[in-house]
């Protein structure tokens, strides 16, 4: 009995100090939010699904200004869809460090430049800019178009009046861009799905969103305890080691060619399907060439960045295009210019260029629907930032999707209307689906070209019809959804 009541006073106790803790957090910021109970916080308010989540943040977000200071835990954090805060953050290369949720994609990619910070990412991110000059980007074009060829077939096939979800769609077309690309070899991802490289790459992103939003497997002590441990270590070695067999056949081909730096008289050189990766082998560090380690981690992440991204992008795009047959017509009216009757043949560079129209939608699809709705950012300091008072240690979760769509930020923020990005001239914190300061998306370019050749290529053989089904917006590694995004196709 006495046992007992120790156990309880000690809990107590706990508790007590617990709270007390809490609360001269909260007095020390100027950032409101929900009273903390004891031990666990506002825990209470985060234990949701992904699904779930964003309706969370807008909660929060709308009933204190626009940010709100959290607790999970003992775990700081700050929510918010506030821009002026948003571009503080972002703009401030003091405030650059990606948050703790980051590590749960480490074992994949390692020290690559999405999770790398200080001297090695300032001097991996200078080298690895000219990778996407509009120079070498127009030599990714074919690339791009052979994936949609293959795409257009597939789709041909699923256009008989059924439900085609578009997620998985995209995703197969998206990996072959990406490692053709990057890699400059295929997987062939369309023509086989079933590979064992195309599964782990669904296996490491499905551990790393799971581990992200359940803090119960947080922790790598309980982690390594379960089945989801041995899952992963399977797919990294299938992914780490087509990886390392690239880069060793690729530095093979350069030993031969006598190619040892970047000159612009290479034979075999940047200006060409291997331009990311030869800029990762020949080019040199503080006068040292970077180890095949670190060349591993660039290329993953990139591999890593350069797919679900996209994927997500234009399954919304197409999605949204679905409800709106009058903007259909209008980019269709646009490739009828380019191409004019001639509809087998690819894109130029220059022609992709010209699609105007295509771009606005492209750009008002992403403001609806960002591909990656949340980043992470932390706290090294106590700092002031847009007059609001943030903890060292404080992980501040930027909110780009309830941002975007704000009535303080956009006029009708949930109608469809590309024609708002004609001629505007608002703050461009406004729009942040490549996210923005010294740390936004480098691929941006290359992701809005391989969208338009996508949907032009889907926009010239099809018409996109609603199902009329919603779907259950999920914040994941990037946006998703529960039940799937459909819509059917009619062959024009």
């Amino acid at each position: 009995m006495v046992f007992i009541l120790l156990l309880f006073v000690t809990f107590c106790a706990l508790a007590l100090l617990s709270w007390l803790s809490l609360m001269l957090d909260k007095r020390r910021t100027n950032v409101k939010g929900p009273t903390p109970y004891p031990l666990i916080g506002n825990g209470h308010l985060l234990a949701v699904d992904s699904a779930e989540f964003l309706r969370v943040l807008k909660r929060l977000e709308t009933q204190y200004d626009g940010s709100a200071f959290i607790h999970l835990f003992s775990k700081r954090f700050v929510l918010t869809s506030n821009p002026k805060l948003i571009e503080g953050i972002l703009t401030n290369s003091e405030l650059s460090l990606k948050g703790p949720t980051y590590d749960y994609i480490r074992p994949w990619l390692g020290d690559g430049l999405l999770t790398s910070s200080g001297p090695k990412w300032k001097a991996h991110r200078r080298f690895l800019t000219p990778a996407f000059h509009f120079n070498i980007l127009q030599n990714f074009v074919p690339v791009f178009c052979k994936s949609a060829a293959v795409l257009r077939k597939k789709l041909r096939y699923q256009a008989n009046g059924s439900p085609i979800d578009l997620f998985p769609v995209f995703a197969l077309a998206a990996l072959d861009i990406v490692t053709e690309s990057i890699m400059g070899v295929s997987v062939n991802a369309q023509s086989d799905s079933e590979s064992e490289f195309v599964k782990a790459v669904d296996v490491m992103s499905s551990i790393a969103s799971m581990r992200m939003r359940n803090p119960f497997v947080q922790s790598d002590a309980v982690f390594n305890l379960l089945p989801y441990k041995t899952q992963q270590d399977k797919a990294l070695e299938i992914l780490h080691g087509t990886t390392r067999k690239v880069i060793n056949a690729r530095k093979e081909e350069l030993r031969k060619a006598e190619i040892t730096d970047l000159g612009p008289n290479a034979e075999t050189g940047i200006k060409n399907k291997h331009a990311f990766l030869d800029l990762l082998l020949l080019a040199e560090v503080d006068g040292k060439k970077i180890s095949d380690d670190n060349i591993r981690e660039e290329v993953d992440t990139f591999m890593f960045e350069g797919h679900d991204t996209t994927t997500s992008g234009l399954t919304y795009c197409i999605y949204i295009l679905s409800y709106h047959e009058d903007i259909q017509e209008k980019i269709f009216a646009e490739q009828k210019s380019i191409f004019g009757d001639n509809f087998e043949r690819d894109p130029t560079y220059s022609e992709l260029q010209e699609m105007k129209y295509l771009e606005l939608v492209i750009k008002e699809a992403l403001r609806l629907f960002p591909p990656v709705p949340v980043i992470e950012r932390g706290i090294t300091q106590d700092v002031e930032v847009a007059g609001l008072k943030l903890l060292k240690g404080t992980s501040v979760i930027i909110d780009f999707f309830n941002m975007q769509r704000n009535p303080d930020q956009y006029e009708d923020p949930l109608e469809f209307r590309p024609e708002r990005f004609e001629s505007r001239t608002g703050n461009p914190f406004h729009w942040l689906p490549f996210s923005a300061g010294s740390r936004n998306c480098i691929g941006q370019k290359f992701a809005t070209l391989e969208m338009k050749v996508l949907i032009s290529d889907v926009i010239k053989n099809f018409k996109i019809l609603p199902l009329g089904v919603e779907p259950i917006l999920a914040a994941d590694l990037v946006l998703r959804s529960k039940n799937g995004v459909k819509v059917k196709l009619q062959p024009r």
